[in-house]
């Protein structure tokens, strides 16, 4: 059995929501959060989702590489948009896209979108941002804690729609009973501590669909007590044998 529930919100500073998620296409979770003036971050991250939704929408075995694809399709069409409406030329997205298949997870990313795994008690970060803080972490330059306020948090060193050769990280895992899965934007996790988190979907029984919308409440309230400064999107997802 699996239980999906997605939320995207504006936040409290945000004029517009540049989030978007697309849960369209059965065992396939998309997420994205555009960036770029105008419109533009809006329409990035809606183009990115929809598209990776259409290319992988009638296929009949997900794989890794397929996933890999979908970016790249995803990446020419932000690109294409560029060309008919020079304005935006300053868009580009991140992403994380997760699915389900033959009792794996398959997962694959570009920038700071996060995939969370929350299994047996605890909670681990999947994924690893593209992002300059990230980078300064890897290199022993600076701590987790100073990463979340460090001034220069927000600068990702990779996104979808900037440039033609794009790099697009992928992996995979077993799916266990009680595996629960996590995708969601910086405004999710910049606003909330991993612990709190891990906290608030360690006590949460994740049976029903209700569960996961009451889940998905708390979690938002945690963003909203810690100020809503971005917009803020997750997919949450319960895998019971």
């Amino acid at each position: 059995m699996i239980l999906t529930y997605g939320e995207s919100d504006k936040g409290l500073v945000r004029k517009v929501n540049e989030d978007a998620i697309n849960l369209s296409v059965e065992n396939l979770y998309l997420l994205a959060d555009g960036m770029g003036g105008y419109d533009g971050g809006q329409i990035a991250s809606t183009l990115a989702v929809k598209s990776a939704g259409r290319f992988l929408k009638d296929t009949p075995v997900l794989t890794e590489q397929l996933l890999k694809e979908s970016f790249y399709c995803a990446n020419r069409a932000i690109l294409n948009e560029k060309v008919d409406q020079p304005e935006l030329k300053s868009m580009g997205t991140t992403m994380v896209a997760a699915a389900a298949c033959e009792g794996k997870l398959l997962w694959a990313h570009v920038g700071d979108s996060r995939l969370y795994r929350f299994q047996d008690g605890k909670l681990e970060q999947v994924t690893v941002d593209h992002s300059f803080v990230m980078e300064l972490v890897t290199e022993g330059k600076l701590s987790l804690a100073e990463m979340r306020v460090h001034p220069r948090k927000n600068e990702i060193t990779r996104a979808v729609g900037i440039e033609e050769d794009m790099k697009v990280d992928t992996g995979s895992f077993a799916l266990e009973d009680g595996t629960f899965i996590l995708l969601c934007t910086d405004g999710v996790s910049g606003m909330v501590e991993d612990s709190d988190l891990e906290s608030i979907i360690a006590s949460s029984p994740r049976k029903t669909k209700e569960d996961l919308k009451e889940l998905g409440r708390r979690i938002m309230d945690k963003v909203y007590e810690a100020g809503a400064r971005d917009n803020a999107s997750f997919i949450l997802i319960q895998f019971w044998n």
